[in-house]
């Protein structure tokens, strides 16, 4: 069987600039829906990719696998690792080199992982996401998981300088429950769970469909398991072989919002960041 050490959607990210026009639509459908479609049979994934079933076998060889089956065995191996803690993918020796060399490979490795999910964002859902955080007319609340809340801050931190209307939940079942209560169908939710995925998340989420409120996730794998009660998805992982799972191609993503979301709004976020920075040049060192 093919090394799992390198997941499915990696080598299929990797390979796609090489593979054949029909392998191509099979790697996309893959990534499209990952790992779901890979999960279910060739037949059934020759299909969504517009392909003959022939085709899939070819893909899965040409990232490595000796066919389709050995594809799904790395597949399922790798839902079972994401449910193991980091203790699990302790490595069993340091890795050779300096700790500067060492830094930089795992670097370079995280960056280019980047890069390749980044590529992979849905333009459809980029554009929804986008739309969302510049409305104004909603009030846009922010909550994340026990790492990932994190995540949540740094991009509020950064909108409510653009709009008004920025919260976020650091308690949702507690200190903050008031304002789940005030959710509306106008409200939008910007929900980040990372690996490893939380069960409070998903009851958030279904809280908020409960209020007709919009549910933005932004997460590092399509599987999580919130993506099916989300109404836009973004992902984007920059995990490559580290014993804790990086949120580093999260955090760039949040920033890459930023502008987006400004040149959305237009000039009433220029009038406020203008005002904020005004409010702010007293507290502010030369």
């Amino acid at each position: 069987m093919a090394n799992v050490s390198t997941t499915v959607e990696a080598r299929a990210t990797a390979a796609l600039p090489t593979l054949s026009k029909a392998e191509r639509r099979v790697g996309r459908a893959l990534l499209g829906d990952y790992p779901s479609a890979g999960l279910a049979s060739a037949a059934r994934l020759a299909e969504r990719a517009e392909v003959s079933p022939p085709t899939v076998l070819r893909f899965a060889q040409s990232l490595g696998y000796d066919g389709f089956a050995d594809l799904q065995v790395a597949l399922r191996a790798e839902l079972s690792s994401r449910s193991n803690g980091p203790i699990t993918r302790l490595p069993d020796a340091p890795a050779a080199g300096s700790l500067l060399d060492r830094l930089l490979q795992q670097g370079r490795a995280q960056n280019e992982r980047a890069e390749q999910t980044l590529a992979l964002l849905a333009e459809p859902a980029l554009e929804a996401a986008v739309a969302l955080l510049a409305d104004a007319g909603r009030t846009v609340y922010l909550h994340g998981g026990r790492f990932s809340h994190l995540l949540a801050l740094h991009l509020a931190a950064h909108l409510e300088q653009l709009r008004p209307g920025i919260r976020v939940l650091g308690d949702p079942t507690g200190g903050d429950l008031g304002a789940l209560l005030e959710l509306s169908r106008h409200d939008v939710v910007v929900l980040f769970d990372y690996h490893r995925y939380q069960r409070s998340a998903a009851e958030l989420a279904q809280r908020v469909h409960r209020a007709g409120a919009t549910v933005l996730l932004i997460t590092d794998d399509l599987s999580c398991p919130v993506a099916p009660d989300a109404e836009v998805v973004l992902a984007a992982s920059s995990t490559v072989g580290t014993t804790y799972q990086s949120m580093a191609a999260g955090f760039l993503l949040t920033e890459l919002l930023i502008p987006l979301v400004m040149d959305a709004i237009g000039e009433p976020a220029r009038t406020r960041m203008a005002l904020w920075e005004e409010q702010r040049r007293a507290e502010l060192l030369p």
